[in-house]
C-alpha cells in the first residue's frame, strides 16, 4: 500500500511541474518574428471573432487601425487547429497572383518590428473552440512579455437603440481613467448578463494579477439593421480610440456609414411596425432602459430579427 502510495504522489507531484511548466511555455504558442525582450510600455487593441463582432466592426476597426499605426503582421499561433475546429473555421483556397494557396483561420497580431517609447500592438483574436484556457494563458504572457501597460478590448453588439441617434458606446475601465469625454460617457457600465466567451476573462485576469490598466468598448446597433459591414458603428469605436491615441477621426468609415443609414432611414420610412419601434427606442434613449415596454408585436418582431 506504501509503494502505492508513494506513486500516486510521485505522479501528482509530476503533474504538477508539468502544469507549472506548461504555463511558463505558454508564450511559445505563438510564432513572433519580434525581439520580444525589447518592447516596453507596450499597448494591446484587441477584438475577438465571431463573439461581439456584430456588423464586422471588430475585423474593420483592426483594418483601418492598421493602417493608422502602419502596422505589420508579426505572429500569429503556430498550430491553430489546437484551439480551432477547421470543420467551423473553414480554410480558404485563393489565388494570389496565379498561385493556389490555403489561408488557415488563425489568431494574428499586429505590430512593429522595431520598439518605440510607444509600442502599439493589434491582436485579432479567433474564439477558440477547445484548450481556451491555455489560449488565455498564451495571450497573457505574449501580453506580459511585451511588457503590456494597457489593454482594450472592441466590439459591437445588437441593442434597442434607433438609427436617428447617435450609436451609443458602453463599456468600463480599471487601472487608469481614460482622458475626458470619454471618461464620462464610460460610467455607466454595461449591465448585461448572459452567455459570454471564455476569452472574455482576459481583461480580468490581465488587470487583477498583472495590474494592467484595462478598458472595454462596445458599440451598440439598431436590432433592426443588419449589414455585412456596418461601416458608422466602426467609426464610433474609432473616434472612441482616436481620443486615447490622438488620431485623426477623418477616416472613410465615417462617411460610408452615414451613407448606408441614410439609406436605410429612406427604405425604413413606410414601415410602419419599424417606425413604432423606433420612436419607442428613441423615448428610451432619454430614459431609464429598465423601465422600456415594448409592445407584444414588436417584441416578437424583434424576436425574429435575432433568430434569422
Amino acid at each position: 500500500m506504501n509503494l502505492i502510495f508513494e506513486i500516486f504522489i510521485f505522479n501528482i507531484e509530476k503533474c504538477r511541474i508539468s502544469i507549472i511548466v506548461e504555463k511558463k511555455m505558454n508564450i511559445n504558442e505563438f510564432e513572433l518574428n519580434i525581439p520580444i525582450a525589447s518592447f516596453e510600455n507596450s499597448h494591446f487593441i484587441s477584438i475577438l471573432r465571431p463573439w461581439i463582432n456584430v456588423g464586422n466592426v471588430g475585423h474593420n476597426a483592426i483594418s483601418r487601425l492598421v493602417k493608422i499605426f502602419d502596422l505589420e503582421e508579426i505572429g500569429k499561433l503556430k498550430m491553430p487547429s489546437k484551439y480551432y475546429d477547421m470543420t467551423r473555421y473553414r480554410p480558404e483556397i485563393l489565388n494570389d497572383k496565379g498561385e493556389r494557396k490555403i489561408r488557415v483561420p488563425n489568431t494574428v497580431i499586429f505590430g512593429k518590428k522595431t520598439p518605440s517609447d510607444q509600442n502599439i500592438f493589434l491582436l485579432y483574436l479567433l474564439e477558440p473552440h477547445n484548450f481556451a484556457e491555455d489560449f488565455n494563458l498564451a495571450v497573457i504572457d505574449l501580453i506580459k512579455n511585451l511588457n503590456g501597460q494597457r489593454y482594450i478590448s472592441i466590439g459591437g453588439m445588437f441593442d434597442s437603440v434607433p438609427h436617428t441617434r447617435p450609436l451609443p458606446v458602453t463599456g468600463s475601465y480599471k487601472g487608469w481613467t481614460p482622458p475626458s469625454p470619454l471618461d464620462e460617457t464610460l460610467r455607466s457600465n454595461s449591465k448585461y448578463t448572459g452567455p459570454t466567451s471564455m476569452a472574455s476573462q482576459l481583461s480580468q485576469i490581465l488587470n487583477t494579477k498583472l495590474s494592467i490598466e484595462t478598458l472595454s468598448l462596445m458599440v451598440h446597433i439598431p436590432l433592426y439593421i443588419k449589414l455585412e459591414d456596418d461601416f458608422l458603428a466602426t467609426s464610433r469605436l474609432l473616434e472612441n480610440l482616436s481620443i486615447i491615441y490622438s488620431f485623426t477621426n477623418d477616416f472613410p468609415e465615417r462617411k460610408k456609414g452615414e451613407t448606408q443609414y441614410r439609406e436605410i432611414h429612406k427604405n425604413l420610412q413606410n414601415n410602419t411596425q419599424v417606425n413604432e419601434m423606433i420612436k419607442q427606442f428613441e423615448e428610451e434613449n432619454s430614459s431609464d432602459k429598465e423601465n422600456l415596454d415594448l409592445s407584444p408585436e414588436i417584441e416578437n418582431f424583434l424576436k425574429d430579427l435575432e433568430d434569422n
